[in-house]
């Protein structure tokens, strides 16, 4: 921000401070008066993900409320903002960082949404268990959802499953209501989890179906989901000493590179500058970062094959 004609650099911050505090007091105060707005779009935009062809049928899943996706827009944007106003102007630095904070939302929202889907598909083995055991209880499939329901604590798998409940018998375009099957048919293309939307199809097929077969394939469904629960815990397991072998093998090359770099710094730059240079530590870099990717990676089994 300062060069060598300032003459006063430790006073100079005052008289060059003004144009980036009334950017970013202007992005506060249009966040301020247009939040009712923004969080309607927001809100727009998380309802399009439903794909229904009907509107009684249209569910949004409840990643993430339109109130933290704004917070969060709000925050990378100042930060953005800012940064980029201490290389180019201010109003450089706002047009700039508006992509960005877009991406940055984006990534958001796809991080909220792996949390979304981790909670659900853990809920699901134990809930479908009790749902199979109401039926045998002789409950209809209807009133067996919402007892298990009553006793599920509030969370993704209360949220969708409380969407059949609600969504079976709504009227629909033509007047007709929307049977049962309709309702989960809907929900199974609308969800983010395919473990769940695996499982709705096998229920949409179900739910058709006499009494003593919908208890048996329920309750096949709900076996399967436990052996693939244990499949994955086991897989986990197994990998687990690959995933910390990969992490201790990236951390003890990235150790010796920093000493390397803090103990000969001028080998490390005169092997790292120029164009060539850079190729080469771009390649150092991804090799020291490869076995930690290739652990975490590993880590993650999942399994739709029951």
């Amino acid at each position: 921000m300062m060069d060598i004609r300032t003459t006063h650099p430790e006073s100079a911050w005052l008289a060059l401070l003004p144009p980036y505090a009334l950017a970013v007091a202007g992005l506060l105060a249009a966040a301020l008066l247009l939040r009712g707005a923004l969080r309607t779009l927001i809100a727009t935009h998380m309802l399009r993900r439903g794909t229904a062809d009907e509107r009684a049928l249209v569910w949004a899943a409840p990643i993430a409320s339109p109130g933290q996706l704004m917070w969060m827009a709000l925050a990378v944007g100042i930060t953005l903002a800012f940064g980029a106003s201490l290389y180019v102007s201010p109003f450089a630095g706002l047009v700039l960082a508006a992509p960005v904070t877009l991406l940055a939302v984006w990534g958001g929202l796809a991080i909220y949404e792996a949390r979304y889907c981790a909670r659900l598909d853990a809920a699901l083995p134990a809930a479908t268990g009790r749902l199979a055991a109401q039926l045998r209880a002789g409950n209809g499939f209807l009133q067996a959802l919402e007892r298990v329901l009553a006793d599920t604590e509030d969370g993704p798998l209360r949220a969708e499953w409380s969407f059949i409940s609600g969504a079976s018998g709504a009227p629909l375009a033509g007047g007709r209501p929307a049977g049962l099957s309709r309702a989960v048919a809907a929900l199974a293309s609308q969800t983010p989890s395919a473990r769940h939307a695996t499982l709705l199809r096998h229920i949409e097929v179900a739910v058709a179906q006499p009494h003593d077969v919908q208890t048996q394939r329920i309750a096949a469904a709900a076996a399967a989901l436990l052996d693939a629960e244990r499949r994955r815990s086991a897989a986990v397991t197994e990998l687990a000493q690959m995933r910390y072998s990969g992490i201790v093998v990236g951390a003890a090359g990235g150790v010796m590179s920093a000493y390397l770099a803090l103990t000969q710094p001028a080998r490390a730059a005169l092997a790292y500058s120029g164009g060539t240079g850079l190729v080469v530590g771009m390649l150092v870099a991804a090799a020291l970062f490869a076995p930690v990717a290739a652990g975490v990676l590993l880590a993650r089994v999942d399994d739709l094959e029951y």
